[in-house]
């Protein structure tokens, strides 16, 4: 068990199979209704370039994949490099495995070392999906934060801020889509984690930027429990030995 946490890089889009109106530019927003959408379920693919640095996760999220469907990721120092000699392929593996709900599915890789490749081009097939269409709304390629895992009596919940009003015998709503949320502490961050890898972070994305929590990223349940959300309030880290902190986070999908 282990809880990840992972900030998205900026990326430009090199190619990709996607409609007119809904291109993989958007793959690079934190915005849900912002999606990328392909043309049809031919040669699926996105090549995307990251500035120089380095990843070890890559995430599509909320995605209309199934179980059933495969993704690969392939990365070089070229974009022709990709698929003539890539120097990392993860091989077709399924987009997700176990449990599954309707919607917002994660498709997460999670490469055993740390890369430094500059292209990713991420090929999905997704035969016969009754949609005629692969969609996602956001692509997480980044390098992520992993420790032991969060503390027991994490709150779960389901935030509907739907507008209600109500009038003499009747009622009206306004309905908005329910979000999901993670309230957690992660109880025993070593110093050096939490000054080298988690300082940086939570100074970064702070209440405005879009991250990738997954509780536990061996959960058969991941498509249920992983979110793409914002921090709502602030992060709060407090030393609770003299190597030791405590983080204590709330993330919100978006």
């Amino acid at each position: 068990m282990a809880v990840v946490i992972c900030a998205p890089r900026a990326f430009t889009v090199q190619s990709s199979n996607n409609s007119t109106t809904a291109p993989a530019t958007n793959l690079n927003l934190d915005h849900p209704s912002m999606v990328w959408r392909s043309s049809n379920l031919s040669s699926v693919q996105i090549t995307v370039q990251l500035p120089a640095g380095s990843w070890d996760t890559v995430c599509l999220s909320g995605t209309n994949l199934r179980a059933t469907d495969t993704i690969r990721i392939r990365a070089a120092a070229t974009a022709a490099a990709t698929t003539s000699a890539p120097t990392y392929d993860s091989t077709a593996v399924p987009a997700f495995s176990g449990a599954a709900n309707g919607g917002g599915n994660t498709s997460l890789v999670l490469t055993p070392s740390v890369r430094t490749e500059t292209f990713i081009r991420i090929d999905i097939t997704s035969t016969g999906n009754p949609a005629t269409y692969v969609e996602a709304r956001r692509l997480i390629i980044g390098k992520r934060i992993e420790e032991d895992g969060i503390d027991l009596n994490a709150e779960h919940s389901f935030e509907d801020n739907s507008q209600r009003t109500e009038f003499r015998n009747f009622e009206t709503v306004d309905p908005y889509d329910t979000k999901t949320s993670w309230k957690f502490n992660i109880g025993y961050v070593k110093e050096a984690s939490y000054w080298s890898n988690w300082f940086p972070l939570l100074r970064d994305v702070g209440t405005k930027k879009g991250l990738l929590f997954v509780p536990d990223s061996q959960s058969v349940y991941l498509q249920s429990e992983a979110v793409f959300g914002r921090i709502t309030s602030s992060a709060k880290g407090s030393a609770v030995s003299s190597d030791y902190y405590k983080l204590e986070l709330y993330v919100r999908e978006i």
